[in-house]
Parts: C-alpha cells; sequence; structure tokens
C-alpha cells in the first residue's frame, strides 16, 4: 500500500470513527433523558464529553491530511513547558490521591468512580509523559 493510500485509508477510517462518535453522544443524550439516578447520568456525560474530544481529534487527523499538516514549533511548547511540567506534578499528585482513596473503601460504586478518577488522571499524566518525549525530540541536548 502506498503511502497516499494509507493516508486515505486512515482518513476514511476517522470519518467513519466520528460517525460513531457522533451516534454515542445521541445515545448518551436520550439516556440522560431517560434516567434520574446520578451516578448513571454522571457517566453517560463521561462518555459524550470523552466522544467530543474523540471527535475533535479525530477531526485534527483528518485535517492534517486534507487541510494543512500538523506541526509543533519547538519555541511554542517551550514558552509554557515550566507550566506543563508543574501541572505533570499535580496529576501525579492526584494518582497518589486516588490510590489512597481506593484503600479507604469497600462500597463498590464509589470504588467504581474513584478507579475512574485513577485511571483519567494516569491518562492525563500519560499525555503529558509523551508530550516530554515529543519535546525532548525537539532538542534532544536539553
Amino acid at each position: 500500500m502506498s503511502t497516499k493510500e494509507s493516508n486515505e485509508k486512515i482518513v476514511a477510517i476517522m470519518k467513519d470513527w466520528q460517525v460513531i462518535e457522533d451516534e454515542s453522544i445521541k445515545t448518551m443524550n436520550e439516556i440522560q433523558k431517560k434516567t434520574t439516578n446520578p451516578l448513571i447520568s454522571l457517566v453517560m456525560d463521561i462518555i459524550k464529553h470523552d466522544s467530543g474530544l474523540h471527535r475533535r481529534t479525530q477531526q485534527l487527523i483528518v485535517d492534517h491530511f486534507e487541510k494543512e499538516s500538523l506541526s509543533m514549533n519547538p519555541d511554542e511548547l517551550l514558552g509554557f513547558w515550566d507550566m506543563i511540567e508543574e501541572h505533570d506534578e499535580v496529576e501525579k499528585k492526584t494518582i497518589e490521591m486516588a490510590k489512597e482513596a481506593q484503600k479507604h473503601t469497600n462500597f463498590p460504586l464509589v470504588q467504581y468512580l474513584i478507579n475512574y478518577l485513577l485511571k483519567d488522571e494516569q491518562k492525563h499524566d500519560d499525555l503529558l509523559e509523551e508530550m516530554a518525549k515529543i519535546k525532548d525530540g525537539m532538542y534532544p541536548y536539553g
């Protein structure tokens, strides 16, 4: 498969995936209209929000191939890198807080929510760690 064909395949996959994300958002809205349970409503809201972010991410990938290539000027990243590092320390602290909270409950629904928070904070930390790798690739000597 040529590079052009691979790029076209990625775009097609992203567009098909966006349709699924749109349907997910609609379904979550429908469920929220039918429930009065705050836990169910919260989980549907989380999924709906994540689906919206997935859709935006997919569109950025599509735009990379169809409009303008993604790029990042090293100065754009370095201009606020100290703030990113500070926030990553906060993420690490919240991960530890979630782990500590897990130790103090046996209630399944609370465990479920704390586990969600822990995974989400770990995801944030992972995103920032990967961004650090990008930065290090731009400036391999510091």
